[in-house]
């Protein structure tokens, strides 16, 4: 379970994002998870507060990327806004979204940062193709009957991280 599950920062909301910090890194894309990472599940539109960090994200010259699970009618009602690119049911943890993605924007996973929410999907997926992981907690408690399947043995992988003295819940990079 090395570095498959762990991510590279962890941090307690996307807005305490440093994008400074992406940049240094070489960073040239930032993929965000939408459900649960930006709004909960079942929050149609952006908030400002998500509108506000797109902008920012932006503004800092980095290129904003969705990627999700979710259905293409909600990942395109959510992004119509944003103008940013969608790949929506994406099949994380599958590589094959983040390697059409990558092509699609040009750059090399070293170049990609991925935020997400879930240790088993976002973390999983990313760390597979070698982007650089970014694990955020949960927006809402509440989720889908399939993401609390994968909040379960999420808790058994943050428990053995937590042994390996490798990661702890709640306890954030930041």
């Amino acid at each position: 379970m090395r570095k498959l599950f762990t991510p590279d920062w962890y941090i307690q909301t996307y807005q305490n994002l440093d994008l400074s910090r992406l940049k240094q890194l070489g960073i040239r894309v930032l993929v965000c998870d939408i459900d649960n990472t930006l709004v909960a599940h079942d929050e149609a539109i952006p908030d400002d507060s998500v509108v506000a960090f797109v902008q920012k994200v932006k503004q800092s010259g980095l290129q904003m990327v969705l990627v999700s699970n979710n259905v293409k009618e909600r990942v395109d009602t959510f992004a119509a806004s944003l103008d940013v690119a969608t790949y929506p049911f994406a099949r994380k943890p599958l590589k094959k979204t983040y390697v059409k993605m990558i092509k699609d924007m040009n750059c090399t996973p070293k170049q990609v940062a991925v935020l997400g929410d879930q240790l088993l999907t976002d973390m999983l997926g990313a760390n597979r193709i070698g982007c650089y992981t970014i694990l955020t907690q949960p927006v809402a408690q509440r989720d889908l009957r399939c993401t609390k399947v994968n909040r379960f043995f999420e808790n058994i992988v943050f428990s053995v991280l937590k042994a390996q003295g490798k990661l702890r819940k709640g306890e954030f990079n930041e």
